[in-house]
């Protein structure tokens, strides 16, 4: 690198690309056994080949003849945010990248044609395995479903840049408030101009030059921005990372990033209006469940699965699902309070088992109602109605606490027979 004659940008673009090419292969062959996945992928082809000839000769599924366009548009348009942009700077280069900017702008050019290349490319095979709906469904011949590809391959490079260019700018929420509404906007205009195409040519064609006009306006922005050296490394980084990052996420936990301030319950607010020591015991289990995050994000998960598990099935399959929901998350509750039960700051205080198990009843209850109520209206909206759904959701909550008494009994006999 030190002779700059000899090395040229182009070349040490290419160099680093092919590193981060091997490099993911190396990743792969480490974590996936070749042997294994060759008896997998070979079936599997051969199905994925079957039924893709299907779609062409057999009746299509209602499924697939209910599909409107511009939601089949928004499910390609998915698959279009999967994407990024990879200029290959180091941390190492800022010295002699920023003394020639010739050698930065260079790098800057191949990433971009990089991005668009394998957008294009990715949204070609997309269009391909999509194309008997296109056809079939939406009646359109192989001129406008080419040139439908080729659409889809400018606005998925369109989008990649111009989030490409938040993400350099913008860190921490200041990045997130820009990067929702931009990708949502570019979402509503692919979908909204792929609708006023409709498979008409001149249309089409006339889409593609306005998207590549975008295009190339994006690609100069992104070339006469200054000042984004530490943003374009940190976004490499984590571009190169990511197929690792996934690969690890499921046997290495993500480390927590530090926090001086919990997110909700920062004051000492009372929860309970009875300040007993039971009540009090119970409003800090409560206040702990919810100021750590992993309990947090599994609670809110729980609530939205729980809401779609009883609105999706037919009666009387989302009552017997709720039942089971219920006495599920009464597990769930009892196995977080014996968490809290257990930790040193429980050890350190002379508890009455009989305040205790008050304080865990009272968590566990105050834990389950929020969710008792939303499954409730979730379940007695698709069952009932609206106006129904009120009585439903207080049904549902008092099955719910009748569970967690027995529960709490069942549990308070175990210990008493342990303690014995």
């Amino acid at each position: 690198m030190g002779n700059s004659e000899r090395y040229t940008p182009l070349r040490l673009y290419r160099r680093r690309s092919r590193e981060h090419f091997n490099g993911q292969l190396k990743n792969l062959r480490l974590a996936v056994d070749w042997t294994v996945w060759l008896y997998l992928l070979i079936p599997g082809l051969l199905y994925l080949i079957g039924w893709y000839s299907s779609l062409w000769t057999k009746p299509l599924p209602t499924w697939a003849t209910e599909l409107s366009g511009p939601v089949l548009t928004g499910l390609i348009d998915i698959v279009m945010l999967s994407g990024g942009v990879l200029i290959f700077v180091e941390e190492a280069d800022m010295l002699f990248l920023k003394s020639r900017p010739l050698w930065m702008r260079t790098l800057m050019k191949q990433g971009l044609f990089r991005a668009c290349v394998l957008h294009l490319g990715k949204m070609m095979v997309i269009t391909a395995l999509t194309a008997p709906l296109w056809s079939r469904v939406y009646e359109m011949s192989f001129t406008p479903i080419a040139l439908l590809a080729l659409w889809f391959g400018i606005v998925a490079s369109i989008q990649a840049i111009a989030l490409h260019i938040i993400k350099v700018r913008y860190t921490g929420w200041r990045r997130w408030i820009r990067l929702i509404p931009a990708a949502i906007a570019l979402g509503l205009f692919t979908i909204r101009t792929t609708s006023w195409m409709d498979g008409e040519i001149w249309r089409q064609l006339a889409g593609i030059f306005v998207g590549i006009l975008i295009l190339v306006t994006l690609i100069q922005m992104r070339l006469l921005m200054k000042g984004t050296f530490e943003g374009d490394v940190r976004e490499d980084l984590r571009g190169r990372l990511k197929l690792t990052a996934l690969m690890l996420s499921q046997s290495v936990s993500k480390p927590k990033v530090p926090r001086t301030k919990t997110v909700i319950f920062r004051k000492r607010r009372r929860l309970l209006r009875n300040r007993s020591m039971s009540n009090r015991t119970a409003e800090t289990a409560f206040k702990a469940f919810f100021r750590d995050s992993s309990t947090m994000k599994l609670y809110l998960q729980l609530g939205s699965l729980s809401t779609a598990a009883v609105m999706l099935p037919p009666f009387p399959v989302n009552v017997i699902v709720c039942c089971l929901l219920i006495i599920m998350l009464t597990l769930l509750f009892y196995r977080s309070w014996d968490v809290f039960a257990n930790s040193d700051y429980v050890q350190l205080l002379s508890y009455d088992p009989a305040a205790l198990h008050r304080a865990g009843l009272t968590m566990v209850r105050m834990l389950f109602i929020p969710l008792g109520l939303i499954m409730g209206f979730a379940l007695g909206i698709t069952w009932l109605g609206w106006l129904l759904s009120i009585i439903v959701a207080a049904a549902v909550v008092v099955f719910g606490l009748f569970c967690l008494s027995v529960g709490g009994w069942i549990r308070l006999t175990v210990q008493a027979k342990v303690s014995q």
